[in-house]
């Protein structure tokens, strides 16, 4: 049996936010951030192929982190044991109707009739389910269905940078049925593919490998979902606020609280300049990490 090496420690709460956004911002990290309840300590781990490979990417880390912890414990572990090591941390999540579930929970939870239901297969990638700045997404693209109930036949949608796709997923869970989804990362694309076959009762989606440039078009969405960062959706706010629809809806997500004043007025000051003063923003905050809505008046 093939063994993997983790590599785990105790951090501190502003620490693990340092680390969170920096992990946020790498594709496929060997890290994750991981509190197994609201008031227990935050821990680093990450898994490796062999003890010299974790050994490096440690030294490596604490370039960037000279403050990470002295000790870290290093373990080897069956392969059985570290693919499923993250489920104790993942459970199902719900907001309203909308219910998203692990895959390996499919025949132990039920969801209440009617529910909305996603399965997903969660690890340590973003965009699983698991991260706020998904679930912040998810419950906007919720309170769009919520302040437009007869829109489904007609209202597109669009998940941009849709990661592993669980937002496009949602949205049609929600009945929504012109939902585009894309993203600059074509191993990316193969997750969503993944996650399609393991939701049968769910419409196929259509998922294209396409940047914030030539995977936005004018006038293109009623809801625009775009769960990023903060250092992407500045650059590109002119592409994506121009393709918004009369009356549509921009959701931005994948922003540090602390980060979210400075995007606000970026994209407060871009709005004024398009569409003349006829929109409005707000806010949410789940941990430390932050939304911006903005609603364009019809």
């Amino acid at each position: 049996m093939s063994t993997q090496w983790e590599l785990r420690a105790v951090v501190s709460a502003e620490l693990a936010e340092a680390l969170d956004a920096h992990c946020y911002e790498l594709d496929s990290p060997p890290w994750g951030i991981l509190q197994k309840e609201r008031h227990d300590p935050y821990e680093l781990f990450g898994f490796f192929p062999d003890a010299d490979t974790a050994d490096a990417a440690l030294a490596e880390l604490r370039l960037a982190f000279p403050q990470l912890p002295e000790d870290f414990e290093l373990q080897e572990i069956a392969d059985v044991d570290w693919q499923n090591a993250y489920k104790e941390f993942v459970k199902p999540w719900s907001d309203r109707q909308l219910h998203w579930i692990p895959l390996w929970e499919r025949e132990t939870t039920q969801p209440p009739a009617g529910a909305a239901v996603v399965y997903l297969e969660a690890g340590m990638a973003f965009g699983t389910g698991s991260h706020e700045t998904t679930r912040l997404c998810a419950g906007r693209l919720i309170d769009f269905l919520e302040s437009r109930p007869t829109t489904c036949e007609s209202a597109q949608i669009v998940d941009a940078g849709c990661g592993s796709g669980v937002l496009a997923l949602s949205a049609a869970a929600l009945g929504f049925k012109h939902i585009g989804a894309f993203d600059n990362d074509p191993e990316v694309i193969t997750v969503c593919q993944n996650n399609i076959r393991e939701n049968p009762h769910l419409p196929a989606l259509d998922y294209t490998v396409a940047d914030l440039e030539s995977g936005l078009h004018a006038g293109q969405a009623d809801l625009l979902l775009a769960n990023i960062q903060a250092d992407v959706l500045m650059p590109a706010a002119e592409n994506l606020l121009q393709a918004l629809r009369p009356g549509a809806t921009l959701a931005l997500s994948g922003i540090l609280t602390r980060e979210i004043e400075t995007v606000r007025e970026h994209f407060e000051k871009a709005c004024t300049s398009r569409f003349q003063g006829k929109f409005r923003v707000d806010s949410r905050a789940d941990g430390e990490w932050a939304d911006l809505c903005i609603q364009l008046k019809g």
